[in-house]
């Protein structure tokens, strides 16, 4: 199973004292892809920045997930930038949903599931008909 990666995914990878350590783990030993897109990397890097790990540890923590031979990034297009701006504005959607809009997009366009624990994400990328994991 192949999967577009959501930050979440990798955050709670990341902190074994996080309340879905044992979930992110297992679902990420399980895909045999992981698609990252690149505003996942923005955001992980900026989460890292926020609880203050200094620059050469999160290369070291990036570098576990993108050197994976498991892993491919997305460089997200323009094409695909303007489909989630024009569906946020079409539904009227805020603009703080903009980043999660990208990362189901990519989803979408790969014909492959997201992987997320966010729910808020998790119920629009099904309105979308976009297949979620974990399942739950």
């Amino acid at each position: 199973m192949r999967a577009v990666i959501d930050t979440n995914v990798l955050i709670y990878d990341t902190y074994e004292d996080s309340m879905h350590h044992g979930d992110a783990s297992q679902l990420l030993d399980r895909l045999e892809e992981w698609v990252i897109p690149l505003i996942v990397i923005y955001e992980y890097i900026w989460f890292l920045k926020g609880m203050g790990v200094d620059s050469s540890t999160a290369l070291d923590k990036l570098e576990d997930y993108i050197s994976s031979e498991k892993s491919r990034t997305y460089k997200e297009g323009e094409l695909l930038i303007r489909k989630a701006l024009g569906s946020l504005a079409e539904e009227c959607i805020s603009l703080n949903r903009f980043n999660d809009e990208v990362i189901i997009r990519i989803a979408r366009e790969e014909g492959i599931s997201l992987a997320t624990f966010d729910k808020r994400m998790r119920s629009r990328a099904r309105k979308l008909g976009v297949d979620v994991v974990p399942t739950r």
